[in-house]
């Protein structure tokens, strides 16, 4: 039924693709395997300092080794970090923009240190900027992040909701800042998809036929193999709606049938949970069952 772009790419689906959620650290990150063990995941988000602003926790070399004790413990296969709310890279304010990339950049350096595989940003807002301008300080910035950076950690550009003037809401805008990247690092660079975003800035995932034209979009511009992470939540909000509001997942606009669409877009891709917390268990195993069906 799927087969117009799934045959050749689902073969491994139930043994490459991951699921899990953002989880809390609360009392410290070596915290955070444990929590994502007893909520059924097999892979897992977290902010390693609040996301609203304030001073990051020291990593130590004892909780890193911990830490990575604990992801085996819980088995856990990977972990990914997301990082604060306030980072615009194209901001009017200067000192906006450098501290974005001090803070995208030091979240690079933790997530090497405890093994996280990748970072996700959010990109900000183009402000009193046009878009053209938005876009290329915006690829400046990342560059800055970037610069001289030799860690295992990838950065993920992650896919707006598109509220205002909020960077990132397409994939013709993710690939256009992708284009100001020097080649010497855009293998450094990824994307990551969030399934609310994306239904929010018009991107219709529920349907075959729409799914279809959204793989052809992205084939146009960034690319399949730079989709490396989905945030997999539900959608309170209509298609074309432009607001990041999550829901359970098949309790919203979306529905199942999106993510059956996107697990078999993704076969290979972790899917990350970011709703509420009240239903997450039952919004994990709806993932898995959906990933056992296909």
């Amino acid at each position: 039924m799927f087969a117009y772009f799934f045959l050749i790419r689902n073969t491994k689906l139930n043994t490459m693709l991951k699921i899990g959620c953002h989880v809390s650290i609360a009392g410290g990150i070596v915290n955070a395997p444990q929590r994502a063990g007893e909520l059924g995941c097999e892979v897992f988000q977290i902010f390693t300092r609040s996301p609203r602003g304030g001073a990051a926790p020291e990593l130590t070399p004892e909780i890193v080794k911990n830490f990575k004790s604990e992801m085996k413990k819980w088995n856990q296969e990977n972990c990914y970090i997301h990082t604060p709310y306030y980072i615009n890279f194209a901001s009017s304010n200067k000192s906006i923009r450098d501290v974005s990339a001090r803070i995208v950049r030091e979240e690079l350096d933790k997530g090497s240190l405890i093994g996280a595989k990748y970072i996700m940003t959010h990109l900000g807002s183009a402000g009193e900027y046009s878009e053209e301008e938005a876009l290329k300080i915006t690829a400046k910035g990342i560059k800055k992040v970037l610069k001289d950076y030799k860690g295992s950690t990838v950065l993920l550009l992650e896919i707006s909701a598109g509220a205002g003037k909020v960077i990132g809401d397409t994939f013709e805008e993710l690939q256009t800042i992708l284009n100001y990247i020097d080649i010497s690092i855009y293998h450094k660079i990824g994307i990551c998809l969030d399934s609310a975003h994306m239904f929010a800035g018009g991107y219709d995932i529920k349907s075959e036929d729409s799914m279809r034209e959204v793989i052809k979009t992205i084939k146009k511009t960034v690319g399949m193999d730079k989709i490396k992470l989905i945030h997999s939540n539900d959608s309170k909000i209509d298609l074309g709606g432009k607001r990041d509001r999550h829901d359970h997942i098949g309790q919203g606009k979306i529905g199942e049938d999106g993510f059956v669409n996107l697990m078999k877009a993704f076969p290979d891709v972790d899917f990350i949970l970011e709703t509420e917390h009240d239903k997450i268990v039952e919004d994990i195993q709806k993932l898995k069952s959906i990933r056992a069906r296909i």
